[in-house]
């Protein structure tokens, strides 16, 4: 079994994995794999070197997307076949992230406000369907970022406190003037925690899952 790192465009010519062991580049026509040792049991530690060395190669590649940690083939010939079959999907990816990087924003509040009561049904369902894929609360400061996105991503969170955490893909060196902007946001009800800059985890196809 192999381990997969990342897909990449201009991949660095000596990456190294978690263990310290030499990356095998594997050739997929327009992109490569970067491949290691199979992956070791869940732990912290395992967790955190596994992440940095996908930083490294992240900051060394022209583009890449970061595979979860775990992903795994069970030998290069199955690898390469998966992906072939998803060679479209993964080039528009890379073009997507190509040059740029990922902030963070974890938001933190209490909550979307109640519906109407006078609105009917159908029309507090579409409602909560347009909140959940957009947090409009966050249209102030999409606004003041809008020179800097190139992408986002929203996932929300159901759990006390936590509303949401938003994906920023930023072009690299916008980071210290994403972060200043961000952090300087003020909505009444709301407390944003901004981290980055991060590997485009976020706007990665999952592939070698096993």
């Amino acid at each position: 079994m192999i381990g997969l790192y990342a897909i990449v465009q201009g991949a660095p010519k000596r990456a190294v994995g978690a263990r310290g062991e030499p990356l095998r580049e594997l050739s997929c026509g327009e992109f490569s794999a970067l491949t290691g040792e199979a992956p070791p049991q869940l732990s912290v530690e395992a967790l955190r070197a596994y992440e940095a060395a996908v930083r490294r190669i992240a900051e060394a590649s022209e583009a890449c997307l970061p595979a979860r940690f775990g992903a795994a083939a069970e030998d290069e010939e199955s690898l390469r076949s998966e992906l072939a079959a998803r060679a479209a999907e993964l080039d528009q990816a890379l073009q997507l992230v190509r040059g740029r990087e990922q902030m963070t924003l974890r938001v933190h509040g209490l909550g979307a406000p109640a519906p109407l009561t006078t609105a009917g049904a159908g029309a507090r369902y579409l409602e909560d369907r347009r909140r959940a894929r957009k947090l409009p609360e966050l249209d102030p400061l999409r606004a003041a970022l809008g020179s800097l996105i190139r992408a986002e991503h929203l996932e929300r969170h159901w759990e006390p406190g936590l509303l949401a955490s938003v994906y920023h893909l930023v072009d690299r060196g916008a980071s210290v003037e994403y972060q200043r902007t961000a952090s300087g946001f003020r909505s009444e009800g709301l407390r944003l925690l901004v981290s980055g800059p991060w590997p485009a985890w976020s706007f990665a196809p999952e592939v070698a899952i096993p």
